[in-house]
């Protein structure tokens, strides 16, 4: 597949225990999980805040790395993104 975009895209990530990361991903209203990519860093501030960790990857590398997650669907350029909030451990 040809990639629509050619530059790199700003891709937010969370710490995985000091030594990597892992992409953030979201989900659509209906339940499908989606990759989510910024076009500039301002965007991904606005919409994740200040300090949010975050990779350079260019569309195809991204699609690449969501594919491992059976994930197909890129949201470019969302106006929020929210952290999952953890569960209770069940006692």
């Amino acid at each position: 597949m040809k990639p629509r975009h050619c530059d790199d895209w700003y891709v937010p990530v969370h710490p995985a225990g000091g030594v990597g990361c892992t992409l953030q991903t979201g989900h659509l209203p209906d339940g499908r999980r989606v990759g989510i990519a910024f076009t500039t860093l301002t965007h991904l501030r606005t919409a994740c805040g200040p300090h949010h960790e975050y990779l350079r990857m260019t569309e195809p590398a991204l699609r690449e790395a969501l594919s491992q997650l059976k994930i197909t669907q890129i949201q470019l350029d969302p106006l929020r993104v929210a952290t999952a909030v953890p569960t209770a451990a069940a006692s």
